[in-house]
């Protein structure tokens, strides 16, 4: 992304899920997509994102049992201090645009560590070549 266009992206706040998915888009290129990486965005109480933006990359395709957690501790930390700032989670792979077994494993270990850390998530997105979606509801209760 050029210096121009990243500085015309944030400069428009991310409100809604459609935002937030528009974002992820513009932000994450296709051909970063084709990568397995998890990418951490963060937001102000405005919906502002900030200019830094936190790629992952090497990811397995399940998680182990310390993954999830020590990323929603490092979004905790990253956080603390803020008033009502959050993060978005984008887990970036190959393939087709439907969540599959490891992205689902993906899905629950983030679910069960954003509870544990107490880390303030906007969203859980998935990121393939052929687009964004959300990949499932931030806490497992829906």
């Amino acid at each position: 992304m050029t210096t121009s266009h990243a500085r015309d992206v944030l400069a428009q706040p991310v409100r809604t899920d459609a935002d937030v998915l528009a974002r992820v888009g513009a932000v994450i290129s296709e051909e970063a997509r084709r990568q397995r990486t998890l990418w951490l965005f963060f937001l102000n109480a405005d919906g502002f994102q900030s200019d830094v933006v936190v790629p992952i990359d090497g990811i397995p395709e399940s998680p182990g049992p310390e993954d999830a957690g020590s990323v929603c501790y490092i979004i905790s930390e990253a956080l603390a201090g803020t008033t009502d700032g959050s993060a978005i989670i984008t887990l970036g792979r190959p393939g087709p645009a439907e969540p599959g077994d490891g992205d689902l494993a993906w899905l629950r270990a983030l679910q069960r560590g954003t509870a544990t850390r107490q880390a303030p998530i906007r969203m859980l997105c998935l990121a393939t070549p052929s687009g964004v979606r959300e990949l499932g509801p931030v806490s497992a209760g829906g």
